[in-house]
């Protein structure tokens, strides 16, 4: 059977693919804290704006996945911030809608703010993911926080399936669009087309966890110790950007 990798794209090399999980990790939960902590519209945009560099300069993605990610963050961060902008209270009407309903300047920094708060939670996520291979954070969370293998290796495929589900995506999205040579407008026709996706999604999902869970119990995973031929160092690099992703977090904090 062919085994199912991480797609090359996603495997494109940068700096963060030479740093280890703990410290991504550190980086992950030390931004994520500050985004929670800041209230500001400016502070979450710096936020989001190292993180968007961070991607540019580390993650080593092709111009097709940048406007994948990009894709994402538009068709998940648009609604939300109206929505939001809809429901939150503020003083300094804007412009009125048929139903009576304001408008307001307050409603709209503090929507983006939020939304921009979301949106970095969900792109820190996606460079981890992308970033990182599965067998170190087995490697670290095993072999360097002495957590169970079971849960170490519970985490290591959860994160196997960011990558493989993204390329099975854009394989059925391709595979519908040759299906159909002419494709239909208005909404109710892009309902069908991600109902469709998502349904050939989770059946792509289910069979992947099938052959996953096949290959844990050929190798008699969870039955006795298992041994760890994979050592996990922690560069210079890795604790200087630990530092700095600490610092930076701390001064934000403190600067609110």
């Amino acid at each position: 059977m062919k085994h199912r990798g991480i797609p090359s794209a996603w495997a494109a090399r940068g700096w963060l693919h030479r740093i280890d999980p703990l410290t991504k990790g550190i980086w992950l939960l030390s931004t994520g804290f500050a985004s929670m902590m800041t209230t500001s519209l400016a502070g979450q945009a710096v936020w989001f704006a190292s993180v968007l560099l961070i991607a540019w300069t580390g993650a080593g993605w092709s111009l097709t996945r940048w406007r994948l990610v990009l894709g994402w963050c538009a068709g998940f961060g648009l609604p939300l911030i109206w929505f939001q902008w809809l429901v939150l209270p503020g003083q300094t009407p804007l412009f009125g809608s048929g139903t009576g309903r304001w408008f307001t300047e307050e409603a709209l920094v503090l929507a983006a703010a939020l939304t921009l708060r979301a949106l970095v939670m969900f792109l820190t996520s996606i460079v981890f993911a992308t970033t990182t291979e599965p067998r170190d954070v087995v490697a670290a969370l095993v072999g360097k926080l002495r957590v169970p293998p079971k849960f170490a290796y519970a985490a290591a495929v959860a994160l196997r399936f960011v990558p493989l589900l993204t390329r099975e995506a854009e394989q059925i999205r391709r595979a519908q669009q040759l299906r159909t040579l002419t494709r239909e407008k208005g909404l109710q026709a892009r309902l069908g087309e991600v109902k469709q996706l998502s349904l050939a999604l989770v059946r792509s999902a289910l069979r992947e966890v099938q052959t996953v869970s096949t290959a844990m119990e050929a190798k008699q995973f969870g039955r006795g110790a298992r041994t760890q031929r994979r050592e996990l160092s922690i560069p210079l690099s890795g604790k200087l950007f630990a530092l700095l992703s600490c610092g930076a977090a701390i001064l934000s904090v403190w600067l609110i």
